[in-house]
């Protein structure tokens, strides 16, 4: 059996969640509308072979025709009560939309930095920072753009022969990947593809907190971190 096509709509039709859920709603009360009209005019349809119904002389000559009226206003309403179930499993079902939670739309913001020294002339808003032999912990603001707006944090802690790197992300903000250099010297690198650490190898999807560990017991002196993250904003 072959599948059905799909014509193509023109103009496209672009409609958010929320206007979905009230055109289905908007549908839902059109239909009761027509179902209340359609009900009314069956009620008139008896007043007038009663001859009870204003501004008409019309009513029926018999008990026979009385009661062919009535069955055939009796089918009717059963068509009508029929439609009503299914509406009300429509109505049902739409409102079951609105529990389940819509899920949540990232756009790409930028490159963000661990605030620090600047790279200079060329390195974007690339920047480093450093851990002193004395320091056992540091936290710096994590930097969007070149502005340096605050989207979160990191945070480090020396754990014996281990530094442990804490990427953190404030709401709206998400990482998608995160890069981090870890050394007794300057980097001598600005793209953070080329750090030694990265998280996760291929980006597949959002996070807010990631915490890398890393062997520091061969740099006896000041330790240089450069830490990256590619962050995308909820909308």
């Amino acid at each position: 059996m072959s599948l059905p096509t799909i014509p193509t709509i023109t103009p496209s039709i672009s409609i958010n969640r929320t206007q979905v859920i009230n055109m289905l709603l908007a549908s839902v009360a059109l239909e009761e509308l027509g179902l209340a009209h359609i009900i009314n005019a069956e009620g008139e349809k008896i007043q007038a072979v009663l001859g009870t119904l204003p501004g008409l002389s019309v009513k029926a000559t018999s008990i026979s025709g009385l009661l062919s009226v009535n069955r055939e206003v009796r089918r009717t309403l059963q068509t009508i009560i029929k439609n009503q179930m299914l509406l009300q499993f429509k109505l049902e079902d739409i409102m079951d939309i609105f529990s389940t939670p819509s899920p949540p739309i990232y756009v790409k913001a930028g490159s963000a930095w661990g605030v620090g020294t600047p790279y200079g002339d060329g390195g974007g808003n690339a920047q480093y920072f450093t851990l002193l032999n004395s320091e056992t912990e540091k936290t710096v603001v994590l930097g969007l753009g070149a502005t340096n707006i605050p989207v979160g944090m990191v945070h480090l802690l020396r754990q014996g022969n281990n530094l442990l790197v804490t990427f953190t992300t404030d709401f709206p903000y998400v990482m998608h990947q995160v890069h981090l250099y870890v050394g007794a010297t300057i980097p001598p690198f600005t793209a953070p593809g080329s750090f030694d650490y990265k998280y996760p190898l291929t980006p597949d999807g959002y996070f807010t907190t990631y915490t890398f560990t890393v062997d520091v017991s061969g740099i006896p002196g000041t330790i240089y971190v450069a830490a990256h993250a590619e962050i995308f904003e909820q909308v």
